[in-house]
């Protein structure tokens, strides 16, 4: 019976180490520092003399991630051979001794290093096969035993929890510096805005109001004139700014949606801009997902935006339709146009970046982003924005256009074939 009480206690004391193991493993985010972690957990825990950890990675292969043998970290095997292959496709651990010669554990072993024993676990959750953790040679010289076994698997289980958390920290990281430098850009974008428009429109003023003080005395019917004059540079200035406002915070978008956000954002560039903007918004019928209504509207403010700095346009057309499973959103313009691969060659070099913005955006929304551009032939900006199921109507046949992308809608698609005054039909790339 003392045999038999003495190995309880063994596994007991080894199963309260895997749980305060786990706790550690819990609170390492850094991915790296966390498989080391795992390994030296599980070297230690089984009081053995090495080991490797082994991440899957995808389509069919296993990587040595981690190692007490540094020649062998960064190797690759397939992931259906050798013990560790076995082990990941089987989803089952294995327990190996030297006698038994068994010919799948050749792969991973290291030249002139002598395996007595090894036993190999699946890393994995309910839903997820992440890789295999080989331990290798008790200390001891005895085999690993079936308790062995069972301490290792439920190591494993928490090293995989822990993984598949940290991996998630990570990209939570990452959305949140990408949202970061995309607010830091937009701050930016706002101070040259407010810059090159009001803030030089009020520097103007104050000095027609030096010149117009000058003038009362001196020419009283020429400083009334100017003072007209003033007055409207004032009142546009002024517009500059409410317009400014009104896209940082459009109150509209999150009250009434995105179409009435769209026709007052439209009202306001067509009067300050002068530029002739046409706006069509077809069978959007409901609100959108708040997310895709705020990252729509970004992208056509972005859009029109760089159509009003660079393409010297006379009108630019903006065309929403929401279809079955999707929304379209194009902006098209019949401006100087540009060659679209030499600009996206050299967006890090760009003080723009406004291609880059919407294209990010977009991505935000797993859309599809494309851009048409020639010199002197204009630009098409559009996106095709998959809408979840919950948010999408029952499938109706769509008119087709012969000819042009059948994922476009027929107001989109008739941009191609539709001649403007001194520009020609802006064609669609095969």
């Amino acid at each position: 019976m003392i045999p038999d009480v003495h190995d309880l206690q063994k596994r007991i004391a080894a199963l309260v180490a895997v749980q305060d193991i786990a706790q550690e493993l819990m609170s390492e985010f850094d991915h790296m520092r966390l498989l080391h972690k795992i390994l030296q957990a599980a070297v230690q825990v089984l009081d053995a003399e090495t080991g490797s950890l082994l991440i899957w990675v995808p389509p069919d292969h296993l990587e040595f991630a981690v190692s007490d043998e540094m020649r062998i970290v960064g190797q690759r095997i397939a992931a259906d051979q050798g013990i560790a292959g076995w082990v990941f496709n089987h989803e089952q651990p294995l327990m190996v001794s030297e006698h038994d010669r068994d010919q799948r554990w050749y792969r991973e072993m290291v030249s002139g290093f002598h395996t007595r024993s090894l036993i190999a676990v699946p890393l994995m959750t309910a839903s997820e096969r992440i890789g295999v953790i080989e331990v290798l040679n008790k200390r001891s010289g005895e085999s690993f035993s079936e308790q062995d076994q069972d301490v290792l698997t439920a190591l494993s289980a928490q090293a995989a929890t822990a993984i598949v958390n940290a991996r998630l920290y990570q990209e939570l990281e990452n959305e949140k510096n990408r949202l970061i430098a995309i607010q830091d850009q937009t701050h930016r974008k706002l101070a040259r805005d407010l810059h090159d428009g009001p803030a030089q429109s009020l520097a103007s003023i104050m000095m027609d109001i030096e010149v117009i003080d000058r003038l009362i005395e001196e020419e009283p019917e020429r400083a009334s004139r100017e003072l007209i004059q003033l007055r409207e540079k004032a009142r546009h200035t002024l517009d500059q700014v409410r317009t400014t406002m009104f896209v940082l915070r459009p109150v509209v978008l999150e009250t009434q949606g995105l179409e009435a956000a769209l026709r007052a954002y439209v009202e306001r560039i067509r009067g300050i801009e002068g530029l002739n903007v046409h706006l069509e918004v077809r069978a959007l019928f409901e609100r959108l997902p708040a997310r895709v209504e705020e990252v729509c509207f970004a992208i056509v403010h972005e859009a029109v935006g760089n159509v009003i700095k660079h393409a010297r346009a006379q009108n630019v057309w903006i065309v929403v339709e929401r279809r079955d499973t999707d929304l379209v959103l194009a902006v098209r313009d019949d401006g100087d146009g540009f060659d679209v691969a030499q600009t996206q060659v050299g967006y890090d070099l760009s003080a723009s970046l406004g291609m880059l913005n919407m294209k990010e955006r977009a991505e935000m929304l797993n859309a599809r982003y494309v851009v048409q551009s020639k010199p002197g032939r204009g630009t098409l900006i559009y996106l095709i924005i998959p809408l979840s199921e919950s948010v999408a109507r029952p499938r109706t046949e769509a008119a087709r256009t012969a000819g042009l992308p059948a994922s476009l809608p027929a107001t989109v698609r008739s941009f191609a074939g539709r001649r403007r005054k001194g520009t020609g039909p802006l064609r669609w790339a095969r």
